[in-house]
């Protein structure tokens, strides 16, 4: 195995400079490879200080239809090889999960460092996804962070002091939390601060929808508002949303699986709109919809999506609500 020649394919993958014999070669790799030969590419001693870089869904798409004969040009055949299972390469390398792959390397622009005046001293990192773009950020007292696409998460080059520290500055995230009594940890995000000692939990806070909302898989928080210093406790099944404009609040239940579905390719959709559903297409694929009647928008479903391909859900929708579409692309036309 050469270990150089798969670094320089990787780093021309993202550059789109490969020809296509190459092109297969390190995507069959990538597919392929065991947990040893990850190992031996990226050795987390040398790996540790690098950045990440991302390849998006919109680069392998065009590397899989560009490689791959197509039997059918039906949408809901094409079944990409990162569509499957999560491939795990290092915590400090890389991590390939649904839609997305990160790939450790020195340049990328959606990766930057901070220096926050209000906690001197913090070196900060900012994570930032594009709309289909997936990944998981390792934290340093083991923690994870499950990243949605079109999404950006703060958190410091290591954990100083009494409390755990993390920044949701728009998107969505899922949080596995170390349990740590001595340290607890902390989310912010718009006006909303939500603490924690060990547990796992989902934040959504995309500033189009003007709402934050935090629900329990596990474990206990606590969510407070800075208009309102009165905390509410969460337990798992409970979720709270939260207008931006007004700090307005809504208690309810919800469904465990629906907390972390979209992390394992599973969306739980109970009594919401269509037009919440393409949403979530949108940040989990990168798909962008045209709709020629919005009316249909606000037509209500049930429905639970368990590994189904963009495709196949989308298919699905259209027999359940009676419309028809065009794909170009990552583009939806609804007619």
């Amino acid at each position: 195995m050469d270990i150089r020649k798969i670094r320089e394919l990787l780093v021309g993958l993202k550059a789109g400079t490969l020809t296509k014999e190459e092109e297969v070669w390190i995507l069959h790799f990538l597919e392929s490879a065991t947990e040893e030969e990850m190992s031996a590419v990226f050795p987390e001693e040398e790996w540790k200080e690098q950045q990440p870089m991302l390849v998006g869904s919109h680069e392998l798409d065009r590397v899989y239809e560009s490689i791959v004969p197509q039997i059918s040009e039906e949408p809901a055949t094409r079944i990409a090889w990162w569509k499957k299972p999560v491939i795990r390469i290092t915590a400090a390398a890389a991590t390939v999960l649904g839609m997305g792959v990160a790939v450790w390397q020195l340049a990328n622009p959606g990766y930057q460092q901070y220096n926050n005046n209000a906690t001197a001293g913090i070196e900060w990192k900012l994570i930032t996804t594009q709309a289909g773009e997936n990944l998981i950020i390792y934290l340093p007292d083991n923690s994870k962070i499950f990243v949605n696409g079109a999404t950006k998460v703060m958190y410091p080059e290591k954990f100083d002091g009494p409390i755990r520290q993390i920044k949701l500055v728009e998107g969505e995230i899922f949080l596995d939390v170390a349990k740590n009594e001595q340290a607890p940890f902390k989310v912010t995000t718009g006006q909303v601060n939500i603490n924690v000692l060990g547990t796992s939990f989902n934040v959504r806070n995309y500033k189009v929808e003007g709402l934050t909302e935090v629900a329990v898989k596990s474990g206990k928080i606590a969510v407070s508002n800075s208009g309102n210093p009165d905390s509410v406790l969460l337990t798992p099944g409970k979720r709270i949303v939260i207008s931006e404009t007004s700090g307005n609040s809504l208690l309810t239940e919800t469904d465990l699986r629906s907390i972390d579905g979209w992390t394992q390719n599973e969306f739980v959709f109970n009594n919401v709109t269509l037009g919440d559903v393409f949403r979530n297409l949108e940040y989990k694929y990168g798909l962008r919809f045209e709709v020629a009647d919005t009316k249909i928008l606000n037509k209500h479903i049930r429905a639970t999506f368990r590994d189904k391909s963009r495709w196949e859900i989308l298919d699905l929708l259209s027999k359940m609500l009676h419309f028809k579409y065009q794909v170009k692309d990552s583009l939806v036309v609804i007619r």
